[in-house]
């Protein structure tokens, strides 16, 4: 669950102070992930025990919650993607306004060298302004794609604590770990992959 390489104008930065600090601070998060939710894991068993529920309920439990999250953050992704088209249309519909103000004025041949460079340039102008304005609706769907991410950490810690307490022979809880790790990993890169 490592971040992406801080980008600049979409180009990779890889050196210098912010890409240097963004890459040990993302793997500084994925240590904390996985120590802290492994004895938020363990305190959960604890409870769970105490309270007489069965591990696989707290499974499910933990697994419906990051579902949940899910369905949630996708809904919230949509909402700006949604937010971001809508912005990027405005732009547009005004900078090809503005073209044509510019052919009423200057003529056909003048008014069609700025037709494709001016609309860019105001689409992404738009996106820039965009980017600079957060609303809660950013923050929001920061905190549940955190919370998000926190749940499958756990679930994940569950579900390795549910194979260690189940099964007796040792080869049998290893290949079942390496098993449940390819799994998430291989769940973790189709979801991250983009077209």
């Amino acid at each position: 669950m490592s971040g992406a390489p801080t980008t600049l104008g979409g180009t990779q930065v890889t050196g210098g102070v912010g890409g240097t600090t963004f890459g040990m601070l993302s793997s500084i998060g994925s240590d904390l992930s996985v120590s802290v939710s492994f004895n938020i894991a363990s305190e959960l068993l604890d409870a769970a025990k105490d309270e007489q529920i069965a591990a696989d309920e707290l499974i499910s439990l933990v697994l419906g919650f990051a579902i949940i999250f899910s369905a949630v953050q996708s809904r919230l992704n949509k909402t700006l993607a949604d937010r971001r088209k809508s912005v990027i249309g405005k732009a547009r519909s005004a900078a090809r306004a503005r073209v044509d103000e510019l052919k009423k004025l200057h003529g056909d041949a003048l008014g069609d060298l700025f037709t494709e460079a001016f609309v860019h340039a105001a689409e992404h102008a738009a996106v820039n302004e965009l980017a600079t304005k957060r609303s809660g609706l950013d923050f929001l769907a920061l905190v549940v794609d955190i919370l998000q991410r926190i749940f499958v950490a756990i679930s994940i810690q569950l579900l390795a604590a549910s194979v260690r307490s189940q099964q007796e022979s040792r080869l049998v809880r290893t290949v079942s770990l390496i098993g449940l790790a390819i799994f998430f990993v291989f769940v973790e890169s189709l979801t991250t992959r983009h077209m």
